[in-house]
């Protein structure tokens, strides 16, 4: 037994070493640097061949396999060949995903684009849903909850790097001392305003300004079932106390809210929906067919606007007995 611990507790060093050796120099940044806990690794690389075979520090599956005594087999995270062709056929030379105490940034070819940012509280809040939704039962709730401080002290950086097309030039990653934030967007006068409340009975049928979809498919003569929600679904959300759902847009982002508890959302800047339009545009170029000529152009019109757009839409779900209306919540 004493054998068996040292030679996983070397199997584990010869492992961090390796990571090591094909990680950068510089470790991520991670703000939450106070209290007894942190981990900020450098930027770990991992190498898709053509075939969609991951390797790190140039090492094959098999051999670190072997080496960790079949403790790591990269071939479970074989990415399917379709899709290293798909990057590499688009110039998709490299992704970068970079874990920080407030957020999952993402970068492509070194550009910056759309990411997930949270906080504590958002973090917390979106463990509770996940709870109340049955996604996640109540005891890993509360353990991802407990784990939420260890989670803001780590800092990851992983960068993916794919084939190059013949007679590509190579694009260099991000340099790790490079701001992971673009410039927050400027607030202008916005290009159009949409808000949208739906308000659900007990048994999943929507209405807006109290008019629901079955009213409307009396009038239209055919059926809405797909927009009414499962009875099961809203009973869950009434038990749950989750009164609204509420989504609105603004100039940095998609803002999230279960009752006046805001979520995890979705970030960006001019210059973030700008690269994702362009990378959109790009991947859908491959498909060289009419059909997608309307998806392209939609995209290039559409995502670079969606920071000028006031969008909010809601939905609004029934009260349990007795409970007191908890307010809409404004940015």
């Amino acid at each position: 037994m004493f054998v068996s611990k040292r030679i996983y507790l070397l199997t584990s060093l010869l492992l961090l070493a390796l990571l090591l050796a094909a990680c950068g120099d510089k470790p991520t940044d991670v703000a939450e640097q106070e209290g007894g806990f942190m981990l900020a690794l450098p930027r770990i690389n991992v190498d898709i061949d053509e075939e969609g075979v991951p390797s790190v520090a140039g090492i094959s599956p098999e051999t670190l396999e072997k080496i960790s005594l079949g403790m790591v087999d990269l071939n479970e995270f074989r990415m399917p060949k379709n899709y290293v062709d798909w990057f590499t056929g688009a110039n998709v030379q490299h992704m970068e995903v970079v874990h920080t105490s407030d957020g999952l940034y993402v970068f492509v070819n070194g550009t910056p684009m759309p990411h997930l940012a949270w906080d504590g509280d958002s973090l917390s809040s979106a463990a509770d849903l996940a709870a109340d939704l049955d996604q996640l039962n109540p005891y890993m709730a509360k353990v991802l909850k407990l784990l939420i401080p260890f989670i803001q002290r780590t800092g990851i950086d992983v960068g993916l790097k794919f084939p190059l097309q013949p007679g590509a030039e190579e694009i260099p990653m991000r340099s790790p001392d490079a701001p992971l934030k673009s410039a927050a967007s400027e607030p202008e006068s916005s290009l159009a305003i949409v808000r949208v409340h739906v308000s659900y009975d007990d048994e999943g049928v929507p209405s807006v300004l109290a008019i629901s979809s079955k009213d409307i498919e009396e009038a239209l003569g055919y059926s809405l079932r797909q927009v009414q929600l499962e009875p099961d679904f809203v009973a869950k959300m009434e038990d749950a106390g989750i009164q609204h759902i509420t989504m609105r847009t603004t100039p940095n982002g998609l803002l999230l809210w279960k009752n006046d508890d805001a979520l995890p959302y979705l970030a960006w800047s001019d210059e973030n929906l700008r690269n994702s339009a362009t990378l959109v545009d790009d991947m859908v170029a491959l498909y060289d067919l009419p059909e997608w000529d309307a998806v392209r152009e939609a995209v290039n019109l559409m995502l670079p606007m969606l920071d000028n757009i006031n969008g909010e839409i809601v939905l609004l779900f029934p009260l349990t007995e007795g409970a007191e209306s908890i307010p809409i919540p404004q940015p």
